[in-house]
């Protein structure tokens, strides 16, 4: 598409406020703010009381709290913290996150990325300090949605976004397989990385429990091949089917083991005041990255379920730091939105806020009363469904667009995926933005075109041109010189003295002729579906020519839209058809016979006879051979430049158009043009009482 953008329209001018206002003024926006969060968390929850999906929500709740129970007790002595910590976290994290926050579908719980940064922290100043870190992650999430931080987040462009939701992907490719081949059971600490080093010499295979790859490919097939139902529970079912049969059959693989079944009771963690400064320090960037990563999480989520309502980050911070605060106060871990849970929660069928509230409280109930069969359940069984998200969590195609489209940005990518794999979350998120920053700089202007076109296509808008004769009809000759012509031509044509309109032809609806324009005998210039139409100064409509166009389709002209647009010294030869939308560009020429629909035509272009040019933009100065059909950019690509002689020859018919017009009115009133038959009071562009209105001898 042609765009012709002014520097003002490329880049809008910013609006700013007075800067005289009293010192309160900076609460508005803030106490706006509060006000949104608290109307999405009302609307969210009434909303909750009309769904229909309870059922689903319910087993939804029961297969994100089947894959989440054995990765709080892991997650947690990876830390070096019980598995009460990990536990607690999880049942009552995931409940007031879930009751509180904004991504309905957003699962809250321990976090990989979070438990090298807890692992210090437990290190040093042990599971009293943990809790206490959890606290202040809490106040410092409390204090950002305060402040309306969440929109920072929005921030972080696409690229890096799915940087990060591959990285996550990868990393549990890298940590399940190895699960998923029962390597733990026999003492073997193998990785992914190091199976793939070892493929020359695969002794490794005299380790892998086989019996655990059949629980856990069992439970990725029949999740993978039943996607397309999406009521049904695979996930939890295929768990359960494999926990019985394993079980049944005495298999000997690695299971969940024992669990605790008591909660411990609410209170506030005591330290040594000299150590609460140097774990303040500590807890800083451990609450900035799990703030990051629950925004992160939520937009992931947002773009899995194709949610019509993006979420509250102001709210989800909310969610979130009351649900660190209620954990820590129960010598629980720091907790996040996990985009690993949620993805099982979406693909789980999970449809509002009430999935992950019972997988909060399913968790809270398997740790008093179900700990002995949970602990039956394989960990090759959640390895084999785990595998399958992760699996989807991998935008690999975008990833190749990115490289052979946008390079920065796929570095972005790149940068966002690596940091996320290798456990510098904070690094690759920062050197991502920083890529994609960059690339904004260098690309501004085109991306913001881009944008500008995306949002003119669903308005329906062709072309977007700035063209200044567009402002108003231009006239050489005396007359209102300030015409605000746009208003008094609803329903009826705006005609300047000099145009001359053959009272043989007919011109209906909402046109605007420039000066000197001379529309021939037989000629149809029809604005009653699609309108309104532009034609510029000394152009010439010959006999026989149509000019028509499509309801609701325009182009946009120096901020106004037209249905069609003619420029300046256009010729239009005999039997040529132009229906919009479309635009024709100054000083052209469309031969006998030719044919131009939802296209774009420069300026200086030479249209040869019954050429047809359909849904392509072509350039200035470019001839279209006779004949010939002009429909795709290739096509586009290989038009050769006019020559002078076509030009002239242009300038030739416009002349001679130009004095048969100035002829025709000094003939005197044997020739005199028929004034524009005036149109009833109309809408600004269609209505079914038109066409039983319309005499049908003006067509």
């Amino acid at each position: 598409m042609i765009e012709r953008l002014t520097a003002e329209e490329a880049s809008p001018r910013p609006t700013f406020r007075n800067e005289g206002k009293s010192a309160r003024s900076w609460l508005g926006p803030l106490r706006t703010g509060w006000r949104q969060a608290a109307n999405d968390l009302w609307r969210s929850w009434a909303e909750l009381r009309r769904q229909k999906s309870w059922l689903a929500d319910v087993l939804a709740g029961l297969t994100v709290a089947a894959v989440a129970l054995p990765l709080n007790v892991a997650l947690a002595r990876a830390s070096g913290l019980p598995a009460s910590a990990g536990l607690i976290a999880g049942a009552i994290g995931g409940m007031v996150a879930a009751a509180l926050g904004s991504a309905s579908l957003q699962v809250t719980g321990p976090a990989a990325a979070l438990s090298t940064l807890v692992m210090v922290i437990a290190k040093d100043f042990g599971p009293a300090g943990v809790a206490a870190a959890t606290i202040g992650v809490g106040l410092f999430q409390l204090v950002l949605a305060a402040l309306l931080a969440g929109r920072a987040a929005r921030l972080v462009p696409e690229s890096v976004l799915a940087g990060f939701t591959t990285g996550v992907g990868l990393k549990i490719l890298d940590q399940q397989i190895p699960e998923l081949l029962g390597f733990e059971m026999l003492g073997k600490d193998y990785k992914f990385m190091d199976l793939a080093r070892m493929m020359h010499a695969p002794k490794w295979l005299h380790h892998v429990s086989w019996q655990s790859v059949v629980c856990g490919l069992f439970v990725a097939f029949l999740v993978t091949t039943t996607k397309q139902y999406k009521r049904f529970p695979a996930a939890i079912l295929g768990v359960a089917v494999v926990t019985f049969v394993s079980t049944y059959l005495g298999w000997s693989v690695e299971r969940i083991g024992e669990l605790p079944a008591a909660l411990p009771s609410p209170s506030l963690p005591l330290l040594a005041d000299e150590r609460w400064l140097d774990l303040v320090i500590a807890t800083l960037p451990l609450a900035l990255l799990g703030s990051v990563e629950s925004l992160l999480s939520a937009r992931a989520v947002d773009r899995m379920s194709g949610a019509t309502r993006p979420h509250n980050p102001n709210l989800e911070l909310f969610g979130q730091g009351m649900a660190n605060l209620v954990v820590g106060t129960m010598s629980g871990m720091p907790v996040t939105g996990v985009i690993v849970r949620s993805g099982v929660n979406v693909q789980a069928g999970g449809k509002t806020r009430l999935a992950a509230f019972i997988h909060g409280a399913m968790l809270l109930v398997a740790v008093l009363f179900l700990s002995r069969t949970i602990a039956l359940v394989p960990e090759a069984a959640l390895a084999g469904l785990l595998l399958v998200i992760g699996v989807r969590l991998i935008e690999l195609g975008t990833f190749v667009e990115l490289v052979q489209k946008e390079k920065l940005l796929a570095l972005a990518f790149a940068a966002a995926a690596v940091g996320t794999v290798s456990g510098h979350l904070l690094t690759g998120l920062v050197v991502g933005i920083a890529l994609a920053a960059v690339h904004t700089r260098l690309y501004h202007r085109r991306d913001h075109e881009h944008r500008t076109r995306a949002a003119h296509r669903e308005r329906g808008v062709r072309a977007v041109v700035a063209h200044a004769a567009a402002r108003r009809p231009h006239s050489d000759a005396e007359g209102p010189h300030a015409h605000r012509w746009l208003p008094n031509v609803e329903g009826r044509a705006h005609i300047p003295k000099s145009a001359f309109i053959h009272p043989k032809s007919s011109v209906i609806g909402r046109v605007v002729l420039g000066e000197n324009v001379h529309i021939a005998a037989g000629s149809s210039v029809r604005a009653d579906e699609g309108t309104p139409f532009f034609i510029g100064a000394d152009s010439n409509i010959q006999d026989g020519v149509v000019i028509h166009a499509l309801q609701n389709q325009k182009v946009l002209v120096a901020g106004e839209e037209w249905a069609v647009y003619v420029g300046r010294n256009v010729s239009m030869a005999h039997d040529a058809l132009v229906h919009g939308p479309c635009y024709i560009g100054d000083d052209t020429f469309l031969g006998f016979k030719s044919v131009v629909h939802d296209a774009v035509v420069g300026a200086r272009c030479y249209i040869g006879i019954g050429a047809v040019v359909v849904g392509v933009e072509v350039p200035d100065g470019k001839f279209v051979p006779h004949g010939a059909v002009i429909d795709s950019a290739d096509a586009v690509d290989r038009l050769v430049d006019v020559t002078d002689a076509q030009s002239e020859f242009n300038e030739d018919v416009v002349d001679v158009n130009r004095g048969l017009a100035a002829a025709y009115h000094l003939a005197g009133d044997r020739t005199a043009p028929a004034p524009a038959t005036p149109e009833p009071p109309a809408p600004s562009a269609w209505d079914e009482s038109w066409p039983h209105s319309t005499d049908r001898n003006r067509f």
